[in-house]
């Protein structure tokens, strides 16, 4: 089985948001009476109609619902027509909500983040970027506070999570009807405030092809309970989007996006084990002790209690997903969750009486606690709760409660448990109930990584040392392994970026088989093309010598290129704009042009280099706002001085130097791209008068023209492939 983006189409999945209760996920989207719908497998979804009366907010759409499961009660939040936010409330994930608030303002997009400590966070977009708040309820918001997440225009669409200790958020910007909308990624060590970018922001950009406007995401952990998905929508010629997911890592500064993808794609996985779904007419439970008893929602405890055990053991590193609501309270019973060995038996278990979360070890005859937590106050024992037990491989045991981490102990790695549940007695209410023999840490180590995309090393099979800028270090025999995966038959490209610390040798397999080896000094790229076959592919990078540091892989097919046939020979530009010639799959060439220009106040012109994804600001129509709205370098001058700078919908100054120039004059430019280095040659000099080495290199694209508040005249535009023919433009 394989999906393919996008997922869901007809239905205008704009600004999805997707839930995850009891096992099974609900979808939820910008129309005017929100409409859900339900998934158990995030593929496949089920219209469950519409969530609020359409009178609810007559004449407004409500713009990108959300909605919060705590305590027993589901809340959505919404701004109708961006106008301020309403919180509404419901005992069921499909509906009716009916408002709780009035209009608590906060203009847009507004999402929630609730902290280990049970701490409430609201997040929401406004003019100078995303602001957030601390929550004293769910309908009580307390002082903003500006986050520093910000596109330096219009940005919209935040979400928050947590990992590691790490707050990571994903937001997204530009106009919504433009082909360059796009998500860009942040972090930060605290929730509200000292959010840094990702380096190679944006993380989901793609304006030429079948799918564009790629944006406004959430994310949700996937079925198997150890992977997590991106949630997006793309724009259609008729403004209507569609809904696209893909594979969401993160390790310490880098968020990765597995994506964004267009060809056929491995599903995401489900658990290894169901030891309770829906429809299944023999739970995989032995009643040890006690009457089990079957209800319409799973299983339920009798009047004399129950022992429970999987028939499954989990000898390896395991996660498990248990759904419990405890109906009978009494302060001196221990009902929860079983863990059992031959000669040992783990209890995590609520302790009403003292609003504890408690974990018991029996070892023969004696029983003893081990470690207690304290509940958040007004918790409802009788309400659905999640339970989530993560036995890592070091033996470490992490039990969070509603996806906040509540108890940690060390164990030994060697047993085999059984996983349960128990009560003295009746009101245990028992829900969906599944294990992965994985945890998710494992499973970031052996993430799919689609051929249509470029990918942090870290995210793989290292041996090597993982930096936290998401490179990994090789010293001699060691080696970094990954699983690719080609969504159709064809020819790919591989660019790697890498940095030799110390002289040696790297060699590059796919499938086993050598298809280069890397001796070169300093940051360089190295490139090879093959063709793949439909399916897996195993891609190594094994260090045979030396020290290497590889910093960025990237897959991708040679058919998603794009061809710009613009004649830039006698072209002007005046005030503001880009053109473009060439083909996106370029990376090493040299650019020569006869240029004159005239620069306003704060105004540049030149040269643009390995240019992909280019859009205009606004509605896709607005160059001005769109001036830095491409990947690639520039090499321009300002009158006074030469400059190289990297755009990724921004600027970054790589180098410069002076070099004066007065209005109407012609100078005459070489530029040279080669791997990681851009050499800058004025008016015949045999020796650059500026050499730039990228340490995050742009690997390909084509080349072109720009002016930001500039008159710019071209004449004799010249392109030479390095070892290839040369194209006049």
């Amino acid at each position: 089985m394989v999906y393919q983006n996008p997922i869901a189409k007809n239905g205008d999945f704009a600004d999805p948001f997707v839930l995850k209760y009891n096992g099974r996920y609900y979808l939820y989207c910008t129309n005017e009476d929100i409409r859900c719908w339900s998934s158990d497998d995030l593929l496949h979804w089920h219209p469950e109609g519409a969530v609020i009366e359409d009178t609810l907010f007559p004449g407004l759409t409500p713009f990108a619902p959300e909605v919060v499961y705590w305590n027993g009660s589901f809340y959505l939040y919404t701004s109708p027509s961006g106008f301020g936010h309403y919180v509404l409330k419901s005992e069921n994930p499909t509906g009716p909500f009916r408002k709780i608030s009035g209009n608590v303002g906060h203009e847009i997009d507004g999402t929630i983040f609730i902290d280990d400590d049970g701490t409430w966070y609201f997040y929401w977009a406004g003019e100078e970027g995303i602001w957030g708040c601390e929550m004293k309820s769910p309908a009580e918001f307390g002082e903003p506070v500006l986050t520093g997440a910000y596109l330096h225009g219009w940005t919209e669409g935040p979400f928050v999570c947590k990992k590691d200790g790490i707050y990571y958020m994903t937001y997204t910007g530009n106009h919504y009807l433009s082909k360059g909308y796009r998500i860009h990624a942040c972090r930060s060590k605290t929730p509200l405030s000292g959010y840094l970018d990702d380096k190679n922001n944006p993380v989901v950009i793609r304006t030429e092809g079948r799918l564009t406007g790629l944006g406004h995401s959430s994310t949700v952990e996937g079925p198997d309970l150890v992977s997590d998905y991106l949630i997006y929508h793309n724009l259609n010629a008729d403004t209507t989007r569609d809904l696209n997911i893909d594979r969401q890592l993160w390790y310490q500064e880098v968020t990765q996006i597995a994506g964004p993808t267009q060809m056929e794609q491995c599903p995401p996985a489900m658990p290894d084990y169901v030891l309770l779904g829906r429809g299944n007419d023999l739970p995989e439970f032995v009643c040890r002790s006690g009457e089990m008893l079957h209800t319409e929602e799973g299983i339920a405890s009798g009047e004399e209690g129950m022992l429970a055990l999987s028939r499954q053991l989990f000898a390896k590193s395991f996660t498990a997903e248990c759904n419990i609501r405890i109906k009978s309270v009494e302060p001196d019973r221990r009902t929860g969750i079983v863990l059992e060995a031959d000669d040992e038996c783990l209890r995590i278990v609520f302790a009403s009486g003292l609003n504890a979360m408690q974990l018991w070890r029996r070892c023969g005859k004696e029983e003893r606690l081990i470690g207690q937590s304290d509940l958040l106050r007004g918790y409802d024992f009788t309400a659905l709760h999640c339970i989530r037990i993560c036995r890592n491989p070091d033996g470490c045991l992490e039990v969070y409660l509603d996806r906040r981490r509540q108890i940690t102990l060390e164990m030994e790695k060697r047993k085999a448990y059984r996983i349960g549940y128990t009560a003295p007695g009746s009101g245990l209410e028992i829900g969906y109930t599944a294990v992965t023999e994985s945890t998710w840490k494992e499973r970031t180590d052996s993430a799919v990584i689609p051929a249509e995309c470029a990918f942090y090393p870290v995210f793989g099979k290292v041996d090597g040392e993982r930096k936290a800028d998401g490179s990994v270090v090789l010293r001699q025999g060691e080696s970094a392994q990954y699983s690719i995966w080609a969504g159709e038959e064809g020819v790919y490209r591989c660019v790697i970026t890498m940095h030799r610390q110390k002289p040696g040798k790297t060699e590059i397999l796919l499938d086993g088989m050598e298809v280069c080896a890397c001796e070169k000094d300093d940051a360089d790229l190295s490139f090879f093309e093959r063709k793949m076959d439909r399916g897996m592919h195993g891609f190594s990078v094994v260090n045979q010598s030396g020290i290497v540091r590889i910093d960025k892989i990237r897959f991708y097919p040679c058919t998603q290129w794009t061809d710009y046939q613009n004649e830039l020979t006698g072209a002007e530009l005046d005030g503001y704009g880009k053109r473009l010639s060439g083909n996106t799959a370029w990376s090493d060439y040299t650019v020569s042009a006869a240029l004159s220009a005239e620069c306003g106040e704060n105004g540049n012109a030149g040269i643009l280099l390995r240019v992909t994804e280019p859009s205009e600001g606004g509605e896709g129509a607005d160059p001005v706002l769109g001036i830095d709205f491409f990947i690639g370098y520039s090499v321009s001058f300002t009158g006074k001085e030469l400059m190289v700078i990297r755009h990724r919908y921004d600027e970054t100054i790589l180098g410069r130097c002076a070099f004066h120039i007065e209005a109407g004059e012609v100078h005459r430019f070489r530029v040279e791209v080669s791997g990681a280095s851009i050499r800058v040659y004025t008016d015949g000099e045999k020796e650059p008068g500026l050499i730039v080495t990228d340490d995050s290199p742009v690997e390909n694209g084509c080349a072109g023209i720009w002016a930001k508040n500039s008159r710019l005249t071209v004449s004799d535009f010249m392109i030479e492939m390095h070892g290839g023919e040369r194209k006049r433009r």
